[in-house]
């Protein structure tokens, strides 16, 4: 049985969904179970459980075999992930998919590609089964952007840097057949991207074909980015580590662009004017 944690989250629905249309009923880790239900089916087992109760969690990996470890990005990330993997080896459970980050690795400059390599190291050292998700930026992030897109400008402190932006579904259909794949993906990292590197000049020309008005991109100072972030309720640590997200896509480190939604998802990526185009009334 496959458990799934962070499963009411953005990326999380999207992997409960996709392990459903391939023939799999997960056990989904969850705070509130009536509000995961509504949102996510009958067909989906909930487990109540938080990460900071170790009695929960034990309870919910009973009769599990593999675990999509996903949490939401905190300052304690390392050690709630860590803790969880020792839960999990106690627990029997044969396989862990991390749900890492583009550019992870210990040590690295933005601190959320380097608590994701950390976590992901331990896995490796814990003895269970392991396959690593890096995914790009998510499109659904551009949803934090509807503001700005509806009043014509993007600004972003990314310079001429480009990110090959991957919708969650794909994401959720590469998931999904990690996890129900069992032995086929054992000791792999994926780097999950879509199908083109785009940088934010080339988000706004694409919204602006679909939208049918003028969308402009400014490069604006790194403070600037994340002035405005604070002053919209974001915490300072928060903002900083988004704009050290900015700083490697504006130096070119996350780039790269892969075949593994169509290889290993087995499906075509959405493309960002797909996805524009199905969000048109969000932005305006």
């Amino acid at each position: 049985m496959i458990l799934v944690t962070g499963g009411t989250g953005t990326s999380g629905v999207e992997i409960v969904r996709a392990l459903l249309e391939l023939g799999e009923r997960p056990r989904v880790l969850a705070r509130d179970p009536v509000k995961a239900a509504k949102l996510l089916g009958g067909e989906v087992e909930i487990a109540r459980g938080d990460f900071a109760d170790d009695g929960s969690i034990e309870a919910a990996l009973e009769g599990i075999d593999a675990v999509m470890l996903l949490s939401s990005p905190t300052p304690d990330t390392v050690e709630v992930q860590q803790r969880f993997v020792d839960s999990a080896k106690r627990a029997a459970v044969k396989r862990i998919v991390k749900f890492s980050a583009v550019g992870a690795a210990p040590g690295a400059r933005a601190r959320f590609c380097d608590w994701h390599g950390r976590v992901e190291h331990y896995i490796e050292a814990s003895g269970l089964a392991w396959t690593h998700l890096r995914p790009s930026f998510f499109m659904q992030n551009l949803f934090g952007f509807a503001g700005m897109i509806k009043g014509g400008t993007i600004y972003q402190p990314t310079g001429q840097g480009r990110a090959p932006f991957v919708d969650v579904r794909d994401i959720g259909a590469v998931a999904a057949h990690v996890l129900a794949e069992e032995g086929r993906h054992d000791g792999r990292a994926y780097e999950v991207t879509g199908r083109q590197a785009l940088g934010y000049a080339d988000v706004a020309a694409s919204f602006a074909r679909v939208l049918g008005r003028p969308v402009a991109y400014v490069d604006v100072p790194a403070a600037a980015a994340k002035q405005s972030m604070t002053q919209a309720g974001m915490p300072e640590w928060q903002a900083d580590a988004i704009n050290e997200l900015s700083e490697e896509m504006k130096q070119g480190h996350f780039a790269t662009v892969t075949d593994v939604v169509e290889r290993v998802g087995k499906k075509k990526p959405v493309t960002l004017e797909q996805f524009v185009r199905e969000n048109a009334a969000v932005f305006g």
